[in-house]
């Protein structure tokens, strides 16, 4: 695992005076261009996409789905890549039926659940990101579910339950290394970011502090009641200082956050991270933190190192629209984090400490590579709860970022 893994299938969206969505296939497969009629059609799709997601959280009873459930589940999550798929192709049955062929032809193994999932990278800058992992390419006439076996079945008919999805910002280029860095005792160095009063952040950190703490070494959480301790700002911008202050010679190579999140504004710079803890309460816009991180960076004789992965579990009662959701993920790349994985909504709280815990299993304790993890989370909510929410998760990293191991360690993969 030393280098970037190739894209099976590439598609990029380039925005001129009009929309273009270029396929292409690593396998030969003649390559696929699909011109959007209307202008601003993208934003039109991550409204929809926004709609879709908060229909389907309210349809879904629980974190567990029965099968007398499942009729109308699948309806709600079918219904959002219909309604993408004709806001985007419209009704020309050429681009739909030249678009399924591709995909067929391109990912011909991609729905075999016992193959290694194909990966799919989308890019584009962040006004014209494409919803790709709702769209069902493979096949857009559904076959309706009546268990919760063949919701599993079905679901693979959608880009994001059968194929790894790595999203590209156009930005300058993160930092290369694609290994995360353990402690002599083979603990990763992870920073735990939360909101108090909400019961899945408090199993996630339970989880990291009892069967995960042979694998990770954390500080936090942030806040804690100290008002005189480092700014959010602070937290992001050195990951070699500690909450204490002490400047540790290993740097947090995760940067955890349990926490609301509001992104309900036009103005991306207006959308807010909302902490709390030890009675303090904080609530930080990001255009806020990105002033004070210009301000840490401009600072002269600052040493640069490799900046952690982002991992923002957005959960509770916050609220957080698909349309804005691309301001986080814009603002943590932009200061060079190695990646990023969030949700385009607020989930549950019992979903999101169960997507959390269901990620980091085999990132951390058996060591998969990120992009193949991010995979097996949403596959695990779907067979073991029979619950599709984990595709309301993006990443935005190189599918091959891996924790590395001591030659010592015991990994199971």
């Amino acid at each position: 695992m030393t280098g970037s893994l190739d894209a099976d299938v590439t598609v990029h969206v380039h925005h001129a005076e009009q929309t273009h969505i270029a396929f292409h296939a690593r396998n030969g497969t003649p390559s696929v261009r699909v011109t959007l009629a209307q202008r601003g059609v993208l934003e039109e799709a991550r409204r929809a996409l926004d709609v879709g997601l908060l229909e389907l959280k309210d349809v879904l009873p629980a974190l567990d789905v029965d099968d007398r459930d499942v009729p109308k589940v699948f309806n709600t999550l079918h219904r959002i890549g219909q309604r993408l798929a004709f806001l985007l192709f419209g009704l020309q049955a050429d681009v739909i039926q030249g678009l399924q062929t591709f995909w067929n032809s391109a990912l011909p193994y991609g729905r075999n659940p016992d193959l290694q999932p194909p990966l799919v990278e989308c890019i584009g800058d962040k006004d014209t990101f494409l919803p790709l992992e709702l769209l069902p390419l493979y096949r857009m006439y559904p076959n309706a579910p009546g268990n919760r076996e063949e919701l599993i079945a079905e679901c693979r008919t959608l880009v994001g339950f059968s194929c790894m999805v790595k999203r590209t910002m156009l930005l300058p280029a993160p930092p290369s290394g694609l290994c995360l860095e353990v402690t002599p005792g083979g603990r990763l160095p992870l920073r735990f970011l939360h909101h108090e009063s909400l019961e899945g952040a408090r199993k996630e950190l339970s989880w990291f502090t009892s069967t995960a703490a042979h694998r990770v070494e954390v500080d936090g959480p942030y806040p804690y009641g100290d008002t005189g301790a480092a700014t959010l700002a602070e937290q992001i911008f050195d990951p070699r200082r500690s909450l204490a202050g002490e400047l540790r010679s290993m740097p947090d190579q995760i940067l955890h956050f349990a926490c609301h999140c509001y992104a309900t504004l036009n103005s991306p710079l207006d959308n807010e991270i909302e902490l709390s803890g030890g009675g303090q309460e904080l609530r930080v816009k990001l255009g806020t933190i990105g002033e004070d991180l210009l301000g840490l960076k401009s600072r002269p004789d600052q040493d640069s190192c490799e900046m952690p992965l982002v991992v923002m579990n957005a959960c509770g009662a916050a609220r957080m629209h698909a349309t804005s959701a691309l301001s986080f993920p814009y603002l943590f790349l932009m200061n060079g984090n190695r990646g990023f994985i969030g949700s385009e909504i607020e989930v549950p709280d019992g979903v999101a400490a169960e997507f959390s815990k269901a990620l980091y299993e085999p990132f951390l304790l058996r060591r998969l590579p990120l992009g193949r993890s991010v995979f097996e989370a949403r596959s695990s909510l779907l067979h073991t709860h029979g619950n599709p929410l984990g595709i309301a998760y993006a990443a935005y990293a190189d599918p091959q970022l891996h924790v590395c191991h001591e030659l010592t360690e015991d990994v199971h993969v």
